[in-house]
């Protein structure tokens, strides 16, 4: 794991947490799941998804592998079809906007 993406997770320790059902996602929000729930992101090429603590599971549209996080790690996402980041326990994710405008479909 490079020192970047070591520097970005302990950083979003440190980030406000936004709770709201509903909204979207805004850049270096760091977002609590509960176990099984999920987040939808849409429009997300390029937008890199952290893993601040939990474990979390990340699916891509049109992607034929799948991706497990753990903390501290983080997965970049590579198409703008959908994308999910479901929570395989209590876990907090951090949403990194790359070129899009990733919208929150549901949590």
């Amino acid at each position: 794991m490079n020192n970047t993406t070591e520097t970005t997770a302990q950083d979003a320790e440190a980030a406000v947490h936004r709770q709201a059902d509903g909204q979207h996602a805004e850049a270096g929000d760091v977002i609590p799941l509960h176990r099984d729930r999920m987040l939808s992101l849409r429009n997300a090429c390029d937008t890199r998804i952290y893993c601040v603590s939990g474990l979390l599971w990340v699916t891509e549209h049109r992607r034929v592998t799948d991706v497990v996080l753990k903390p501290g790690e983080s997965f970049e996402i590579g198409h703008q079809d959908l994308a999910l980041v479901i929570a395989l326990e209590d876990s907090r994710v951090l949403v990194e906007h790359g070129k899009g405008d990733p919208i929150v479909l549901d949590r």
